[in-house]
């Protein structure tokens, strides 16, 4: 948890790639020396060790992965950008091979784990649903025609307390719903400007990627109130996706461009 948000500091970047231009569109952590990163135009999704920047493995995929989540501590599970489906990738030491997939009903998007399945989101039509992991669908939210309530998704988180958090970066807002997709809050503010990653930290802590702001931001849900955390003169500039390491206590930044590199910043 985020007890201190005071004592955030930068650390060396972790360069997953340097011998050219790579595009880095999410990231998970999968234990205390192990990240997953997926790759964009090499359709692969990399497993890096976080503190010598060495690739363990790498797996090639029939597209693009984008969003990436953990389902559990030998399972991560990616979308794949303009593809009906989700892929399953099995984690055997330093090692990846590919698993099940999963046809879903749109061009899925975001991903998390929830205590049913799946949380997903689709950026075409902009809407969500749980899913089983059969496929079958538990929860859907699809917004009224002309009283939409998102106009382009990108990231899901889940919390503890099982609420459900999207970023749409079309309306620079953040939604919380529940664990039946219900809606229940809508968060803005002028700090948050195009919101891409999201995460949760605990249950009353949601870290926000305010990607035209350059900021990352920290949401609590029970009050509404939005503070930034991070900014340009720590180094963060378009920031698009993130993640959290809770038992090393470490952010981790992925922006949005073309350096192949993961910005760190450990908690004192």
């Amino acid at each position: 948890m985020f007890s201190d948000l005071s004592q955030l500091q930068r650390q060396q970047d972790l360069k997953v790639y340097t011998g050219g231009w790579r595009i880095i569109l999410d990231i998970s952590v999968v234990s205390d020396t192990r990240v997953l990163v997926t790759m964009w135009k090499e359709k692969e999704v990399m497993l890096v060790d976080s503190q010598t920047c060495v690739t363990l493995a790498h797996i090639t995929l029939e597209h693009a992965p984008a969003n990436v989540c953990m389902w559990d501590n030998n399972t991560a599970v990616v979308t794949l950008v303009l593809k009906k489906k989700v892929q399953f990738i099995n984690i055997h030491g330093d090692s990846l091979t590919l698993g099940r997939s999963l046809n879903v009903n749109g061009d899925v998007r975001g991903i998390a784990r929830s205590e049913e399945g799946l949380v997903v989101s689709y950026e075409s039509s902009p809407w969500l649903e749980v899913l089983a992991l059969n496929g079958r669908v538990l929860h859907r939210f699809m917004p009224v025609a002309g009283r939409g309530v998102f106009e382009y998704t990108a990231f899901i988180a889940t919390s503890a307390d099982n609420m459900v958090y999207v970023s749409d970066w079309g309306t620079s807002t953040v939604t919380q719903l529940d664990s039946n997709l219900r809606v229940t809050k809508t968060f803005s503010d002028p700090m948050l400007q195009k919101p891409w990653g999201i995460i949760s930290v605990s249950a009353d802590q949601v870290l926000v990627c305010s990607r035209d702001n350059n900021r990352i931001l920290l949401l609590c849900p029970s009050t509404g109130v939005i503070t930034s955390i991070l900014d340009k003169k720590d180094g963060i500039e378009k920031p698009y996706a993130l993640t959290f390491s809770p038992s090393q206590r470490k952010l981790y930044v992925v922006p949005n461009d073309i350096s192949g590199r993961v910005q760190i910043f450990q908690q004192q």
